[in-house]
């Protein structure tokens, strides 16, 4: 099984607007792009994001205004948390860390997930 990026799975979305300029953000749902590309700049700024993968509805047809962004974490230091500003307190993100997560979703994931930030290009 491939892991991530798995794009026959995934809808092709249209760009919400010229500032989304993102890895894969063709692959994330309008609703969610600029979202996602405010988390770049908390990615680039931690050091310790090794990758970060979109996955649920974020990344699929069924999203809308009420969703979520699941967002599963790499890192390099797992005792280190990542802390960030993208979105604000009026934006329901839900950020899983890959070494914490049961096999289920680890699968779901791997199968389903869709890389937007890989800080040392394994996933493209």
């Amino acid at each position: 099984m491939k892991k991530y990026n798995n794009f026959d799975l995934h809808f092709r979305f249209d760009l919400k607007n010229g500032k989304i300029n993102f890895l894969n953000a063709e692959y994330v749902h309008p609703l969610k792009q600029e979202l996602v590309q405010e988390f770049q700049r908390d990615f680039r700024e931690d050091g310790n994001i090794k990758a970060a993968i979109v996955f649920g509805s974020g990344v699929e047809f069924r999203c809308n205004s009420y969703s979520d962004l699941d967002l599963c974490i790499e890192r390099y230091d797992v005792e280190k948390a990542f802390h960030y500003q993208a979105g604000g307190y009026d934006e329901a993100v839900d950020v899983l860390y890959a070494d914490q997560i049961g096999e289920r979703l680890r699968r779901e994931i791997a199968e389903k997930g869709i890389v937007v930030y890989d800080r040392e290009g394994c996933y493209v």
